[in-house]
């Protein structure tokens, strides 16, 4: 799967995919079977568990505390990303 080439610019690829004439992003798609996956777990997984973290303990739902974890990844992978753009350009 390779995709598509813009002119001009050596067989460099804008990340993109087409799919039935139209095109998709492939951080869209990526994105798409992540949070399905992740929706698989969660609705799979509805048990409590136990947590303890230094002197807290407390019991959850194991599908909140994945929504929690991929809600926090999701928010550093974020600021990661603004931090490496901020870089780039100074």
């Amino acid at each position: 799967m390779s995709g598509t080439e813009r002119p001009g610019d050596g067989g460099v690829t804008d990340g993109s995919v087409a799919i039935g004439g139209t095109e998709v992003s492939i951080k869209l798609i990526v994105g798409a079977l992540i949070a399905v996956g992740v929706a698989f777990f969660v609705f799979q997984n509805t048990q409590d568990v136990a947590l303890s973290w230094l002197f807290f303990r407390f019991t959850m739902p194991l599908w909140g505390l994945t929504l929690v974890l991929f809600g926090t990844g999701m928010v550093m992978g974020w600021a990661l990303h603004l931090r490496r753009q901020r870089r780039g350009r100074g």
